[in-house]
């Protein structure tokens, strides 16, 4: 079932009644919800007889999504914002049968933080089909973006908003200019900093090295033609663009938190730099920039890991195998 919620409260008793009704007339084996508001309508509307199973998928828990937004909040709010999530993640895991956390560190978040019992929740780490991309399409991306073969390409794909850290590469574009001349950095995405980045880094003289080009259905090709992909966030479940660089063997830099270390294995598939630190991030950019086959290896391997760990089937494979073992457990009570 797909409906758009929004923040009316009526809009929420409405949803809650009609998806009563539809889970009644379909019965189905398994109810699986995906987000905090799709948890609460789940926990609302499956309260009727019925054999149902309820799984849910966590893509970040209360403590990643206050690392990543609790600096935009004054102490009192950032505390009833806690409660808020903290509450949130309980309340899932008192409803579900089964809690899928995305990553390795939302499921400890999971059960140290909320107290969410060990044997409720299983990692199934989020995964992305196969996208081929062709010579000749990362040589228009390049040319697109007026780049010729001896420019060094960074991309970072995302929101502009503080808890990706856009801001944080913006800081660092200026060291990396120094150092690397040659050197590029491209940000796709569209959000609430947009305006603010571009001036950041208009003031820095930077308009010719950070080039900013809103939303791009093509995003997955742009990092297919980057010599390096960046994720410098403050917090995270486990994000599909690091998946999607991993599947298009494009070596990574990434900040040490959430899921970001399940993918980005510091000096095999890439490096991580501690969250808030723009500097050691300029670092971590100059030093894979300078180092063409050791980007090369790391870009290999990701491709590897991919393959072994990230694919859609894989993922399609464990949620299938859980949903097995649910409902055979529900033919056995």
């Amino acid at each position: 079932l797909s409906h758009r919620m929004g923040k009316n409260p009526l809009l929420a008793v409405k949803v809650t009644r009609i998806t009563r009704g539809l889970l009644q007339h379909m019965d189905p084996d398994i109810i699986h919800t995906h987000g905090p508001r799709a948890h609460i309508l789940a926990g609302r509307a499956s309260r009727y007889p019925g054999g149902h199973s309820l799984v849910a998928t966590v893509h970040g828990s209360y403590r990643q999504f206050m690392a990543g937004n609790g600096g935009e909040f004054s102490r009192v709010t950032r505390r009833l914002k806690q409660l808020q999530y903290l509450g949130i993640d309980r309340y899932t895991a008192g409803i579900a049968d089964r809690v899928i956390a995305v990553s390795d560190a939302t499921r400890d978040d999971l059960v140290k933080g909320a107290g969410v019992p060990a044997d409720k929740v299983c990692v199934i780490h989020n995964g992305v089909a196969r996208q081929q991309v062709s010579d000749e399409e990362i040589a228009a991306v390049r040319g697109g973006l007026g780049l010729g073969d001896a420019r060094k390409l960074v991309a970072y794909v995302g929101r502009m908003a503080f808890h990706k850290g856009a801001g944080d590469l913006v800081s660092a574009a200026a060291a990396v200019a120094r150092q690397v001349p040659g050197a590029r950095i491209v940000m796709v995405g569209e959000g609430p900093l947009s305006d603010e980045l571009k001036e950041g880094v208009a003031a820095e003289g930077l308009r010719d090295r950070v080039m900013f080009t809103g939303h791009r259905e093509d995003a997955v090709s742009i990092i297919a033609a980057s010599d390096l992909f960046v994720l410098p966030s403050l917090s995270e479940g486990l994000a599909l663009t690091l998946l999607e660089a991993a599947m298009t063997s494009t070596a990574m830099i990434a900040t040490d938190v959430g899921g970001n270390p399940d993918v980005v294995r510091p000096g095999e598939t890439g490096l991580l730099v501690p969250p808030r630190d723009p500097e050691a991030l300029a670092a971590a950019i100059v030093d894979l920039l300078r180092d063409d086959s050791r980007r090369a290896e790391m870009g290999a391997a990701a491709r590897r890991l991919w393959e072994r760990e990230f694919t859609v089937g894989r993922m399609v494979d464990s949620i299938e195998a859980l949903y097995g073992e649910l409902t055979a457990d529900r033919r056995n009570d």
